[in-house]
């Protein structure tokens, strides 16, 4: 009789919930930055057309990264971590002038909900673990 491998761990619900985080907060950025795109200012209506689509390259990547994540790869989990915190604190600067959309400053909170969950030694635990051959 042989011994059968042991079964795969199951991904810890901490993963689910910041991977749903981050599509709800990557949606909302994409939808916010083309709306903050499509607004036609007097002024300087190029400058926020660039930070419209910025704002959306950042939520699709951020969607890409999440995917990819729940694949159990850390370097994934670090590159969506690094891009979620850039994005907070771009957002966050962008917003003192008011040049953004209101979406895009509510997807911060499931991008930092996303980031805490992420980051919590049950998900730790789970990306730092040997993969299951």
């Amino acid at each position: 009789m042989s011994a059968s491998p042991p079964a795969p761990q199951s991904r810890p619900r901490v993963v689910n919930v910041a991977f749903w985080c981050w599509l709800g907060a990557a949606i909302l950025l994409i939808t916010g930055g083309l709306l903050t795109a499509t607004v036609d200012l007097p002024g300087l209506p190029v400058v926020f057309r660039a930070i419209g689509v910025l704002f959306a390259l950042a939520g699709l990547a951020l969607a890409v990264l999440a995917g990819r994540t729940r694949s159990r790869d850390p370097r994934f989990r670090r590159a969506a971590i690094a891009l979620s915190l850039a994005t907070v604190i771009v957002v966050a600067i962008i917003s003192v002038f008011g040049v953004i959309h209101v979406l895009c400053l509510l997807g911060l909170l499931p991008l930092i909900a996303a980031t805490v969950c992420i980051t919590r030694p049950e998900a730790q635990k789970w990306f730092t673990e040997d993969a299951v051959e």
